[in-house]
């Protein structure tokens, strides 16, 4: 049954209409502004630096703030709040927000297909390839966040002993925490170490008139590790007890340095259990690199 001229015409025009709507709304998604690179606070003076350190960072940040734009109206405030925390545990790296984290997840991602599909296509391989590099360059960011964090987390607990010996020894000499707190940072050999940083920070936020408690306080948020939780405890208590401070941090000292070296040992105890596992896996291989050419000798004579 053939179709009238006014069928043929209201289908032209309704293909006409959804080609036209879908090129209109590709020319808004594609027109529409980026987001304005921050360069105030924290992160901003992060992003400065990451841009004049690292040039890939450089060539993408333009990309990553116009994808930001695009993804920001569709996080939900769960996984916002969940990377700002991530973001914030490892250091402010790059100056990242979390829609910056969600846009360099789908850049690595689209990356991903592009090199799996171009790979395959070398190899005649399938599309499996070019979905799985997708899948690991999506969650690849994250997971870089994360060991950035934990890494950086680390470094803050094991250097803390040694900085709450020097903290201590400047109290003894008559400087009083403020000060003793500007000697150690002033001193460092490495003043880019995650410590320093955050006691720059706990300084910074005190010449802006925060009390000590509230900078201490955000120093934990930004730090949550034991030691610096203990810190923070025994500086705040003896600033309400009104005892002296310098003998208190001798104290947390000698502990936070016996509690390392028993999570040393800790480490050294599990490290000996998990090898076993490895352990008999290779003796396992390595029987039957011996019992499998013995075996194939002796299969012809067993079968007759």
């Amino acid at each position: 049954m053939s179709l009238s001229p006014l069928s043929h015409a209201l289908q032209l025009a309704a293909l006409i209409t959804a080609f036209a709507s879908i090129a209109l709304f590709l020319y808004a998604v594609i027109s529409a502004p980026s987001l304005v690179a921050q360069h105030l606070g924290l992160r901003g003076f992060k992003r400065t630096q990451a841009l004049l350190a690292n040039d890939l960072f450089a060539q993408i940040e333009p990309l990553m703030r116009w994808l930001s734009t695009r993804v920001s109206g569709l996080m939900s405030p769960k996984l916002r709040a969940h990377l700002d925390e991530q973001i914030v545990l490892a250091g402010d790296v790059w100056g990242l927000e979390p829609e910056d984290c969600v846009s360099l997840c789908l850049l690595c991602s689209g990356s991903g297909v592009l090199l799996g599909t171009g790979y395959a296509g070398l190899t005649h391989g399938g599309p499996f390839l070019a979905l799985m590099a997708g899948g690991i360059g999506l969650f690849a960011p994250y997971l870089q966040l994360m060991s950035v964090a934990q890494a950086r987390l680390r470094r803050i607990q094991l250097g803390l002993p040694h900085v709450v010996d020097l903290l201590a020894l400047s109290l003894g000499a008559g400087l009083d925490f403020p000060a003793a707190v500007r000697q150690v940072v002033e001193k460092a050999s490495r003043p880019d170490e995650p410590l320093m940083e955050e006691l720059g920070l706990v300084l910074q936020e005190c010449n802006l008139g925060r009390t000590r408690r509230e900078a201490l306080e955000k120093f934990v948020a930004r730090a949550p590790c034991e030691a610096v939780r203990e810190l923070v405890a025994s500086v705040v208590q003896s600033e309400e007890q009104g005892t002296p401070l310098a003998s208190v941090l001798k104290i947390q000292a000698s502990s936070s340095r016996s509690r390392r070296g028993v999570s040393a040992e800790e480490t050294a105890s599990r490290a000996g259990t998990a090898l076993m596992i490895p352990l008999a896996l290779l003796f396992v291989c390595i029987l039957l690199l011996i019992m499998a050419p013995m075996f194939m000798q002796l299969a012809p004579a067993l079968g007759r």
